[in-house]
């Protein structure tokens, strides 16, 4: 349709092209054309007539001298701790009255985003050094580096038209900062071949969940602010108070199929919602999406692959409860399952069952780098690089749930997606 809009954006640093879809959605072009023509050309010429280009300038590298004047501020700032608010105290604050408020909530903003960067540029620079060679991980870096910087030259909020230029630039920040996790698990993905310790994800682990926690209380906290400013309905801050579970997992599951579709040319698996199918939470969506959306993708190209040229393919079940304390979701599919070993490696970052000599299997991976949104928690974007699983459990830890994997080799997986209600989160869970 003539309402896509793509633009190539060219990296110094980065060394790729990216095409943008719709402000938020990125795949890369180069090494996915091959793989996934039928697909692309489908998206990209068949249902668009009109297909604007347009050039966007890079920022240059950051020097050694400017990383060096910077350094003393940003080491300022992580000396001072964030300041964490509760979901309750967030919550609160977006139905407070009052002529100053938004001032005010610019000026900690910007304060708190300080912090906060500052935190995880110093987890940064504190990765082995063969993490710190890799051009991925430097350019996290550098971004989280620009970020800070534009941050730190921000004027002191004074006045209304104070506050607009101050979103303007926040929401400018937070596009710029929303492909970390796709760089920071390359990177990790790419380095790891030259790794010979065989503690190296139990060094590196502890790092990275700060960093994927940290950037997802950050956007939190960013569309929080933003929130006071623009409401909308059913929402609370950042909290949707009616969130269906039902239209969660079809929408996931609709974009998930779409994929397969295009990918595979192949008759899906029926996706069959049961149990508490018209159960209503209130729940922060993007978090719950990013999980749901990993789950059914792994579970569609499992199923696919499994059964590929059978006219009738096993059905992936999705099994909803609700009760007074949590609410969980069962996906169940029959995929073929998991081995042992690779049960036991779910949580290490960069290990992958994704088959990337597999001529279906990198095709399903790069064109489901397409998807995604919201708060940039991620996406589907990382497939094939063993980050998606790992990221959903540090996910639904954060938010005080559990996340476990149930399979039986040569059969199928049943994952198990348990979250507290609200209720309970509200002075348990720190933003």
């Amino acid at each position: 349709s003539s309402g896509i809009n793509a633009e190539y954006g060219e990296f110094q640093t980065f060394q790729h092209y990216f095409i943008q879809i719709n402000l938020s959605t990125w795949f890369t072009p180069g090494m996915a054309l091959q793989q996934t023509s039928r697909s692309l050309r489908s998206l990209l010429l068949g249902s668009s007539r009109f297909l604007t280009i347009e050039t966007k300038p890079a920022k240059k590298p950051i020097t050694i001298s400017q990383y060096s004047s910077l350094q003393k501020q940003i080491q300022e700032f992580a000396s001072q701790p964030k300041t964490e608010p509760s979901l309750h105290a967030i919550m609160k604050e977006s139905s407070s009255k009052g002529k100053n408020r938004l001032i005010k909530s610019c000026q900690y903003m910007r304060h708190e985003f300080l912090v906060r960067v500052a935190h995880v540029i110093t987890h940064l620079q504190n990765l082995p050094f063969i993490l710190l060679t890799n051009e991925d991980i430097k350019r996290v870096l550098d971004l989280y580096t620009y970020a800070f910087t534009d941050m730190l030259h921000q004027p002191v909020i004074q006045s209304t038209k104070d506050v607009d230029n101050f979103n303007e630039t926040l929401s400018g920040l937070l596009d710029d900062l929303k492909d970390i996790l796709w760089l920071l698990s390359k990177g990790i993905h790419d380095s790891q071949m030259h790794v010979t310790d065989p503690d190296f994800h139990k060094t590196i682990k502890k790092t990275i969940d700060y960093i994927v926690i940290s950037r997802l209380c950050n956007r939190i906290l960013a569309r929080h602010h933003l929130s006071m400013h623009i409401q909308r309905e059913g929402y609370v801050s950042v909290v949707n108070t009616n969130l269906s579970l039902k239209k969660v997992i079809q929408k996931n599951a609709a974009f998930s199929a779409n994929v397969c579709q295009n990918v595979y040319m192949e008759t899906l698996p029926e996706v069959i919602i049961d149990g508490h199918a018209d159960a209503r939470v209130a729940f922060i969506p993007n978090i719950i999406d990013y999980v749901v959306v990993e789950v059914l993708k792994n579970a569609f190209r499992a199923t696919v692959e499994n059964n590929l040229h059978q006219v009738e393919k096993p059905p992936i079940i999705c099994t909803i409860s609700n009760s007074a304390d949590y609410w969980k979701i069962r996906v169940s599919d029959r995929g073929s399952g998991m081995s042992d070993e690779a049960l036991q490696n779910m949580e290490k970052y960069c290990f992958t069952s994704f088959k990337r000599d597999a001529q279906y299997s990198q095709a399903f991976g790069e064109i489901v780098s397409i998807g995604g949104g919201g708060f940039g928690v991620g996406g589907s974007s990382l497939a094939g690089f063993g980050v998606g699983i790992p990221v959903s459990k540090a996910y639904i830890k954060f938010v005080k749930g559990s996340m476990d994997y149930q399979s039986l080799p040569g059969i199928g997986t049943d994952v198990y997606i348990k979250v507290p209600q609200i209720g309970a989160l509200m002075n348990q869970l720190f933003i």
